[in-house]
């Protein structure tokens, strides 16, 4: 991020005096008031400051926005019939797609922040309270005291499959465009942001375009195919675009893996990643096409796999690793994911993924 010279001096100076007044900066550095004023509201666009006493930004962290929910978890005993009533077993954890893709950056030693908005009741205060003792920072985190705490329940076959999920997300609605003005400072501030398809169009549309003007890496997952279609025709902006081959084709057609990432290229993302379950990786960047394969793993549970997948890649990208390395740091991070029953795997750790992810193949078309 460029500075003028006298934006560098006046960082300098704000450093060493943080509760002078705008007078004394002036005098300090022989300009006006006024002008110190101005310059501050520069250095706090840019998210080198976050306020008065000027409040310097810490290392610059990733910036998860999107949903953060109370999951339940429905295990069917024998492979599901519709219609009818079928034994299973139940349970509750922590999720929401940005949710869990901080809290595994986080097991990942990323400094994270998250934004995102749940209800002023026990279920939200749950899920805030279990994602900060894992080092998220929650304090960008709107408890609503109208509306309830988003939830989404998954029906798992026996073979961990997904076989239904039902989202109920209403509130995740209040997270719309006036959100991006409210914590611009934090974002504009972020070695990478992240959203989710939870969010509004507004949101993600006017994410795009600030990230684009402002030169941040923003990395956008689909989330399902109806929330894909939130996103904007317009995708330029996007460093990193993620999702699953369901997704893709519910935009742009049955056609192949590759096919569906040159028209997401085309619509503006510059790096596309197509999943597709247990099959190969689609990752379209500079270099081309390349496939990523993925190594036969016993699955317990999917649930998670998708957030862990860009995770893994994301850290490797903040790694300065490129989009086919960080593809691969994704697969090991997912693979870990699927044997677990939990949404984060709790064997997921940097060391893990930086050896695993050598192992990984790929084929280039």
């Amino acid at each position: 991020m460029s500075l003028t010279n006298l934006e560098t001096r006046l960082l300098a100076q704000i450093k060493s005096q943080p509760f002078a007044t705008q007078k004394e900066l002036g005098e300090a550095l022989g300009i006006s008031r006024a002008s110190v004023a101005n310059y501050v509201d520069r250095l706090q666009s840019k998210g080198l400051i976050l306020g008065r006493a000027y409040v310097f930004a810490e290392s610059p962290a990733v910036t998860c926005i999107g949903g953060a929910v109370l999951d339940r978890i429905l295990r069917l005993d024998e492979y599901g019939i519709p219609h009818t009533s079928q034994p299973g077993t139940s349970s509750e954890t922590r999720g929401g797609v940005a949710r869990n893709v901080a809290e595994n950056l986080a097991q990942l030693g990323e400094i994270v922040k998250l934004i995102s908005v749940v209800g002023n009741d026990d279920a939200g205060r749950s899920v805030i309270e279990a994602t900060a003792a894992i080092g998220v920072d929650t304090s960008l985190v709107e408890r609503k005291s109208t509306g309830v705490t988003g939830t989404y329940t998954a029906i798992m076959q026996p073979d961990g499959e997904l076989y239904l999920g039902v989202a109920d997300m209403g509130i995740i609605d209040h997270l719309d465009a006036q959100v991006i003005d409210r914590d611009w400072q934090h974002i504009v501030s972020s070695r990478l942001v992240f959203a989710d398809t939870n969010c509004s169009d507004s949101l993600l549309s006017v994410l795009i375009k600030r990230c684009l003007h402002n030169d941040i890496l923003l990395a956008i997952d689909a989330v399902s195919i109806p929330k894909f279609r939130r996103l904007p025709n317009n995708l330029k902006g996007v460093e990193f675009l993620f999702c699953n081959l369901d997704e893709a084709k519910s935009v742009h057609g049955d056609v192949s893996p590759q096919a569906l990432a040159q028209q997401l290229h085309l619509r503006g993302a510059k790096n596309v990643v197509i999943t597709d379950g247990a099959r190969p990786v689609t990752c379209l960047c500079d270099s081309g096409i390349t496939m990523v394969q993925i190594p036969k793993t016993d699955i317990v549970d999917v649930s998670g796999a998708g957030d862990a997948f860009v995770a893994g890649f994301m850290h490797a990208i903040l790694g300065e690793k490129d989009p086919i390395e960080a593809t691969k740091a994704g697969v090991v991070a997912a693979g870990l994911t699927v044997q677990s029953e939990m949404r984060n795997s709790p064997d997921l750790t940097a060391q893990v993924v930086a050896q695993n992810a050598q192992m990984i193949e790929i084929q280039r078309t």
